[in-house]
């Protein structure tokens, strides 16, 4: 009998122990679970703190409507018309004597550039003093003969003879006439007499000397060139568009185009001529357009990138910097809790501090509690949540916003930063998986 009561009193110590342990594993589980699930947060929402709102420079935002443009976009470099460049070549060789200009001058049109001198300048003004004072006798024997031809006293052969080599002598003194010209020569200060030992290459054009391609007592080639001018302020973009775009494309639309060596500044243009013949290859047209933007210097030869607009919509933006991409989509960053954050506005900050942290005191005295006793909100951080959207247009650092579900009325979004904010919840993510 006092076996069995034995027997009894421990299988009972042992239930109740099982039933102890098992409760108190249970509660640990719970326990713990509970703490797990206090620490996760949102799916799709990130916090920061005002630390981090302030290192990133994080601006808070609101969707507004403005009038974006869409644009053709196109690349190509500045030109110059074939009317706005000169090669420079003399007519006739010639020994430099003189170099009056330097590449990166300016110069006007006809100013000398250099001169030249050579026993062929002085023979080519001896032969036109020559033959203009032989064209004086031939001329007045003409007249004396076809007086006599025309009284009938005179033989028609020594006429013709005359009137031959009258012709001759006119046709030579204008072909030498011609060539002083060319040369810069006064055609009649040397029938008069006068010899001149050098003569000038000159300015065809006003503009920039580009290339000098001689020196002081160098022999210069006829035809062979020497300088390059360029007329910089007729510079005109140069622009290849495609076929499938070639329809938007008018004369008058404005372009919008940027160059490597101004980083940060947009040029502005006007369309004027549009290419009627097609480039092979690429398959693309060249359009030509004044350079609207002025006080900039810009060179020929210099690669541009930039945009035709072709037409002005109103529609809802938000800056570029508010969109990240992930997996294909578009999304923004919407605050969802957390106090108010006007960043930029310093002094309005400082004015308030005080309060502010008098407030954040109270908050945190007074705030409401789980039932843990932690705060539901930590203190001094915003939330974000992800916001899938579809985009549109860009222009000037805009973009378009399409949203899929509607947002509350006066919405506020991260203006930047949305890559940090995408890679803060991708951490958040990471610890919650471990």
């Amino acid at each position: 009998m006092k076996t069995s009561i034995k027997l009894i009193i421990g299988i009972g110590t042992i239930a109740v122990l099982m039933s102890a342990c098992g409760s108190s594993s249970t509660g640990e589980k719970e326990g713990h679970g509970e703490h797990e699930e206090e620490g996760h947060g949102e799916e799709g929402v990130v916090s920061l703190t005002e630390q981090q709102m302030d290192a990133i420079g994080l601006k808070i935002v609101r969707i507004e409507n403005r009038n974006l443009t869409t644009g053709i976009q196109a690349s190509g470099k500045l030109e110059l018309a074939p009317q706005d460049k000169a090669d420079i070549s003399p007519v006739l060789g010639g020994i430099i004597k003189e170099l009056r200009v330097f590449e990166g001058d300016k110069v006007t049109k006809g100013q000398v550039l250099a001169t030249l001198e050579h026993p062929d300048f002085i023979q080519l003004q001896q032969d036109y003093i020559n033959t203009v004072n032989n064209l004086t006798y031939l001329e007045k024997e003409y007249e004396r003969q076809k007086k006599l031809y025309e009284e009938k006293v005179g033989s028609g052969k020594d006429f013709q003879k005359i009137t031959a080599e009258y012709n001759n002598s006119k046709s030579t003194v204008q072909g030498l006439k011609i060539k002083l010209r060319m040369l810069g020569l006064n055609e009649s200060a040397v029938a008069k007499g006068k010899v001149f030992p050098t003569v000038s290459i000159t300015a065809p054009l006003s503009g920039i000397v580009s290339l000098v391609e001689t020196n002081i007592g160098a022999f210069v080639e006829p035809l062979t060139k020497v300088f390059e001018i360029v007329d910089n302020d007729k510079i005109h973009a140069d622009l290849m568009v495609y076929e499938k775009d070639i329809s938007k494309i008018k004369v008058g639309q404005k372009i919008h185009f940027s160059t490597s060596s101004l980083m940060g500044q947009e040029l502005e243009g006007e369309i004027y001529a549009i290419s009627p013949a097609f480039e092979n290859d690429p398959k693309a047209i060249h359009v030509h357009a004044n350079i609207t933007t002025k006080e900039v210097k810009l060179i020929s030869g210099m690669y541009i990138k930039g945009r035709i607009v072709a037409e002005n919509i109103m529609t809802a933006v938000l800056p570029e910097q508010a969109i990240v991409t992930e997996e294909g989509k578009t999304y923004i960053f919407v605050k969802k809790g957390g106090k108010a954050h006007d960043h930029g506005h310093e002094k309005e900050k400082t004015a308030t501090k005080e309060h502010d942290h008098d407030e954040h005191a109270e908050e945190k005295s007074t705030g409401k509690k789980d039932e843990h006793g932690h705060a539901e909100h930590e203190e001094g951080k915003w939330e974000f949540e992800m916001v899938e959207v579809i985009t549109g247009i860009t222009s000037s650092g805009y973009i378009e916003i399409k949203l899929l579900k509607p947002l509350p009325k006066g919405a506020e979004i991260a203006g930047n930063g949305a890559y940090y904010l995408l890679a803060e919840m991708g951490k958040g993510e990471t610890e919650h998986s471990h």
